[in-house]
């Protein structure tokens, strides 16, 4: 497997636990209320296991399963790959800290716009390994 698979699927099960431990807190709100600030947590939770979890653990499989160019390197340019965890990973922290600390809309939009600029990078990194070898 891949380093930045690794690095994306690691980042992805931390994500996870965050979330459950986010979503509990929401449940346990539910039946014994704790504060009515708890429901602010709630679109973090949702920007936790969407993007933090579910989009980061699917793009890191998917680097890895995708097919492989036949001589190196292997899964194109390293440097591009790990460029792409990270703007993804500071796009999810920079939403998640817009929807913490209610800052100005600009900090939000930032951060989709890095998410959305990881995902161009994953298809720009794949879009050349998925041809056919027939001639």
């Amino acid at each position: 497997m891949p380093l930045i698979s690794r690095w994306m699927i690691r980042c992805s099960f931390v994500y996870l636990l965050l979330g459950i431990g986010l979503g509990a807190v929401l449940l346990v709100h539910k039946a014994y209320p704790l504060h009515p600030a708890v429901w602010q947590l709630l679109p973090i939770h949702i920007e936790i296991t969407i993007f933090g979890w579910i989009i980061q653990l699917t793009l890191g499989t998917a680097y890895w399963m995708l097919p492989r160019f036949l001589e190196a390197p292997k899964r194109g340019s390293q440097w591009l790959g790990v460029f792409m965890v990270i703007i993804l990973n500071v796009g999810i922290l920079l939403t998640i800290l817009d929807d913490m600390m209610h800052v100005e809309l600009q900090v939000q939009l930032l951060g989709r716009c890095l998410e959305l600029l990881a995902v161009i990078i994953f298809i720009r990194l794949h879009w050349s390994r998925i041809v056919t070898y027939r001639t």
